[in-house]
């Protein structure tokens, strides 16, 4: 596709450099002597002629250019929300796997009437989840807990206080659940990537307030801010400081948002940090 678009380039540069010399030569034809080569009506009408045709051939390249690299960028976008998808079913797998897992063992334990290795066994447990320090605001039965726990374990890994406080309620968000949790891993892998070199606090919140008509949904971390220069420009496909096949995330999470009827707003200042706020209107139960 990258070849094919050097081509294309080239192409377009080679019509309109034709189209230029075709220019400059009816242009200047009298002085440099064509009326003595051909009748001038016959080669005016030919080099006009050569020179509308090449036109329109610029013009129609120039829109399939521009098509193509639509294209290219749609496709590039579909690609990331596939790899996404991928991503959130291996984890839910990975989840389902280790709990049948524990579960088994347990079970197995108390076959064998092997009560004390099982109490053991579930302390054990119990001492690895309370390395994750869940507070009891962090547990609200919410449907986001089964994709905010595997990110708060991530975090904890790389050395980032994580923290996350939501509601119930945003299952009634005009947008189906796998694109909201979509909207969800986007935000924090992209708060993590913030995060991984700072040198000072590494600090990750996230909230979810359920109100009348609306529910909010926030995204916060410490690190480097965003430059104004960049603020409109980091939603654009393609987009980033990182390097090639990079920047697609906010894109994306943009495009979800919108599709939700929804507003996204950035706060990103220095001596705070930077929150992603979306706000959705929400379905409002009988």
């Amino acid at each position: 596709m990258h070849d094919f678009n050097k081509f294309s380039f080239k192409t377009i540069i080679i019509v309109l450099l034709a189209q230029t010399f075709l220019l400059l030569l009816l242009s200047s034809w009298r002085s440099i002597g064509l009326l003595d080569l051909l009748s001038s009506q016959l080669l005016l009408d030919v080099i006009l002629l050569l020179a509308l045709v090449l036109s329109v051939l610029s013009i129609v390249m120039v829109k399939k250019l521009v098509k193509l690299n639509k294209f290219k960028t749609d496709f590039k976008v579909l690609e990331i929300k596939m790899e996404e998808n991928q991503k959130l079913i291996k984890s839910l797998r990975q989840q389902k796997h280790d709990f049948s897992n524990h579960l088994q063992t347990l079970y197995g334990m108390l076959q064998l009437k092997k009560q004390q290795e099982a109490e053991e066994y579930i302390k054990s447990l119990s001492q690895e989840l309370a390395k994750l320090k869940f507070g009891q605001t962090n547990l609200a039965d919410s449907v986001l807990d089964s994709i905010l726990i595997p990110k708060k374990m991530k975090a904890v890994k790389e050395g980032v206080d994580f923290e996350y406080q939501v509601e119930e309620g945003i299952e009634q968000v005009h947008l189906p659940l796998n694109k909201v949790f979509r909207i969800i891993s986007n935000l924090i892998d992209n708060a993590l990537d913030a995060t991984k070199e700072y040198k000072a606090e590494k600090k990750i919140k996230v909230k979810g307030i359920k109100k009348e008509d609306e529910y909010l949904l926030s995204v916060y971390n410490t690190g480097p801010i965003i430059p104004d220069e960049l603020m409109d420009k980091i939603f654009m496909a393609g987009f980033s400081t990182k390097g090639e096949d990079r920047g697609f995330g906010l894109h994306i999470i943009e495009s979800l948002v919108a599709e939700a009827g929804g507003e996204l707003t950035i706060k990103s200042e220095e001596g705070y940090g930077t929150e992603f706020n979306c706000r959705f209107s929400i379905n409002k139960m009988d």
